[in-house]
């Protein structure tokens, strides 16, 4: 666990993206290669759990969020008029969800 701990330096909770360096690691399944961990973000509280894999004397986080989030950590942050353009355009809004969004039509097969 102390090297978990060391490794979760290198990563931020998805939701508040402060470090996880002084999150609370609990060991919730160990088979074979793969650890599975739940962790509690100090800033926030948040909870989730991560798969990591051992790989000779490495490990690898398999969590698809944690991918995710890299991912999107590289687009800016929603700014306040895009939220104010959100609101306005479903103020008047009534119907189901799925009326908001457009299926591409079909291309020609």
């Amino acid at each position: 666990m102390d090297f978990i701990r060391d490794r979760a330096r290198y990563y931020n909770c998805p939701a508040c993206n402060r470090g996880l360096r002084d999150c609370e690691l609990r060991l919730l399944q160990h088979v074979g290669d793969r650890y599975t961990v739940k962790v509690t973000c100090a800033t926030c509280h948040l909870q989730f759990v991560v798969i990591l894999v051992v790989q000779g004397s490495e490990f690898e986080t398999v969590d698809e969020a944690v991918r995710e989030r890299e991912t999107r950590s590289a687009a800016p942050p929603i700014q306040g008029d895009e939220v104010l353009d959100v609101h306005l355009a479903l103020r008047d809004f009534s119907g189901p969800l799925t009326d908001l969004f457009h299926q591409p039509s079909p291309g020609p097969r």
